[in-house]
């Protein structure tokens, strides 16, 4: 059965076509423009890769914050839902979802059956996502991906005594001026990054398998740090691309009601 999820995020839009429960096409845009137009063009992209029409998929769901801008005939799915049913779709043993998404991190606890116990979402500040990366960046004069691909042992990182986005790119300034190292500086920003999502973890309860997604789960600086505070190895490889998780779970929750 042919199907198709899209997850309208905070700062990408994800569409997936599934074929029998398998990625067959995907497009990944950034939300830079009208959502509506910028969604219309990734649904577009990704049915066109798959060599298919619109016509040809009757199986639609759809996800995230701006679901409303869906404007092709589907069922919505709510995020937390669809986070799970694409997590247990990657991962069948999965118990603790990860997601660090553009603008929040949410981590969710399942059942064996992938059925959600509990979850919790933090937006405050950006900290821990998408986008207080992308402005640690622009201080640096990195691209994300640099930062992304950095991992420094935690004696050699710089201290960051913060986790907000607005003064975190003060600090990193000051660091500059201090003469510390950009390897450094980057470093600590992971670090402290991986420590704050560490305690959102521990709060829940940090039970194994424990699954990383969303865009932020590509860093492997962040994801090393994670690590180092939970004192466990997260699953850092699943069968589609970390943000396509969510897409993957509106298409699934969409086909499961359809087959119901």
């Amino acid at each position: 059965m042919l199907s198709l999820g899209c997850d309208v995020g905070t700062m990408f839009t994800k569409t997936v076509v599934m074929d029998n429960g398998n990625v067959i096409a995907h497009d990944i845009t950034r939300n830079n423009g009208t959502l509506k137009e910028l969604v219309e063009a990734s649904i577009h992209s990704a049915v066109s890769r798959a060599g298919l029409s619109l016509d040809d998929i009757k199986v639609r769901g759809g996800t995230g914050m701006g679901d409303k801008y869906i404007r092709i005939e589907h069922a919505n799915q709510g995020i937390i839902k669809s986070l799970a049913r694409g997590s247990f779709w990657a991962l069948a043993g999965a118990r603790t979802v990860v997601d660090l998404g553009g603008l929040s991190t949410t981590i969710i606890s399942l059942n064996g059956a992938g059925k959600v116990i509990e979850y919790r979402t933090s937006d405050k500040c950006a900290s821990g996502s998408g986008f207080f990366l992308e402005l640690a960046a622009q201080a640096l004069e990195l691209t994300v991906e640099e930062m992304g691909e950095t991992v420094v042992p935690p004696e050699e990182c710089a201290h960051m005594s913060t986790q907000c986005a607005v003064f975190c790119e003060s600090e990193i300034v000051s660091h500059i001026n201090d003469g510390i190292e950009v390897k450094s500086i980057v470093g600590g920003i992971n670090y402290s990054l991986g420590s704050g999502i560490a305690t959102m973890i521990n709060r829940l309860g940090a039970i194994p398998a424990i699954l990383i997604t969303g865009g932020v789960a590509k860093s492997r600086g962040v994801v090393c740090a994670l690590e180092k505070h939970l004192g466990v190895e997260v699953v850092k490889s699943v069968p589609a691309d970390h943000q396509l998780i969510a897409a993957v779970g509106a298409a699934l929750c969409a086909r499961d009601v359809q087959q119901s």
